[in-house]
């Protein structure tokens, strides 16, 4: 093969890769899988190794840094050290994916004549002087950043050395499934042992970004309305705080707990409604998910969410923390099944033609290709 022909590297940059289940990490994975490897040659670097990448055959060729301290004269010589290697091999192209990667990658990668684009996908909360520092001084070597909503390019814009025209808004991606997968036996149990229920879900991990206790005390507002309103959740982390909310409020048998999963899909295919009561939110995967599945969503209003859910058609939003608006959407759809039916639909078809993997996949290729095109 030529080198006109030649498939052009891109080294993709990750301080970790623990789970191809995470938000990000599972984007990058699939964005990685899905690349046309006629035209890109993907190589992904981590600061540190990991079981889950030791124990498996990565889409793409993987090479760890390892040293992942900002401040140690080892992390910037050893990223040189791999930066020069594929700079010789032909690479112009990186993209950067989290924090610390985002600080010291650009510089180094400028000075070998490597192209940085860094992705930011979140509203950032982990935003604090020092990194917005740091971030202001590395962001001069940027060529680009994406973003993966409009919510989250704003912010981005604010905070960083970026303005409009020097960053792109990429939604994220999913894969679609035309069967419906089986429901998980104990879920099946759940929905015989209550046969009149109506569940909500969450998929969230318990900690008090996502508050998960709104979605508690919303169910214990509506306890003697709406009796047919069960929650399910599903995420990591110590629900006791949760249990002991909802057996001060007497719905403790309404609150069902099913830990973190890896049948999530499968699991929403038993279930009602999709409920989201994060403060902060990028864009998340948990209301494309429950778009997928054909549930009707509600969500708090923040970041993304208004992006991805259109009020009254599939779902609807409510004010972050405001536990009677809540309990309010909950209630109509809890109480109006063809108002549930309606919805869901809606949701489902507009997920499966907004935040598809092949235009995922297919915009960030043109994104390469045009600052590829520009040198």
């Amino acid at each position: 093969m030529s080198s006109r022909t030649r498939p052009i590297p891109i080294l993709f940059v990750i301080d970790f890769f623990r789970n191809p289940h995470a938000g990000t990490e599972g984007q990058l994975c699939q964005l990685i899988t899905g690349l046309d490897r006629r035209r890109f040659e993907p190589t992904l670097l981590v600061f540190k190794q990991s079981e889950y990448l030791d124990s498996v055959d990565f889409p793409c060729a993987v090479k760890v840094l390892g040293h992942s301290k900002l401040l140690s004269i080892k992390t910037w010589l050893s990223l040189w050290v791999i930066a020069k290697e594929f700079r010789l091999e032909g690479g112009r192209l990186s993209h950067v994916f989290f924090n610390d990667p985002s600080v010291i990658c650009p510089p180094i990668f400028r000075m070998l004549g490597i192209r940085t684009i860094i992705s930011r996908r979140d509203m950032g909360y982990w935003y604090t002087p020092k990194y917005l520092a740091m971030l202001n001084l590395s962001g001069r070597f940027v060529s680009l950043a994406i973003a993966n909503s409009q919510a989250v390019r704003k912010i981005t814009i604010e905070h960083e050395p970026f303005d409009l025209t020097s960053t792109h808004v990429i939604y994220n991606g999913y894969e679609f499934e035309d069967e419906h997968p089986a429901i998980p036996a104990d879920l099946k149990e759940l929905r015989e042992e209550y046969p009149d229920a109506v569940f909500a879900v969450i998929v969230a991990n318990i900690r008090p970004i996502k508050r998960v206790q709104d979605a508690v005390r919303a169910l214990g507002v509506l306890s003697g309305e709406t009796p047919a309103l069960h929650l399910v959740i599903i995420g990591d982390g110590d629900p006791k705080a949760l249990k002991a909310t909802a057996k001060k409020l007497g719905i403790e048998e309404r609150v069902h707990f099913l830990g973190a999963r890896r049948d999530v899909k499968e699991c929403l295919t038993g279930l009602d409604i999709g409920l989201l009561c994060s403060e902060s939110e990028g864009f998340s995967n948990s209301l494309v998910e429950y778009m997928q599945a054909g549930l009707p969503v509600v969500c708090s209003a923040v970041g993304g969410n208004p992006e991805a859910i259109t009020h009254g058609e599939t779902g609807f939003l409510y004010s972050c923390g405001n536990l009677k608006e809540l309990a309010d959407c909950l209630k109509r759809l809890v109480t109006d099944s063809e108002l549930r039916v309606r919805l869901g639909g809606t949701a489902k078809t507009s997920a499966m033609q907004r935040f598809s993997m092949e235009t995922m996949v297919r915009q960030h290729q043109e994104v390469y290709d045009s600052l590829l095109n520009k040198e």
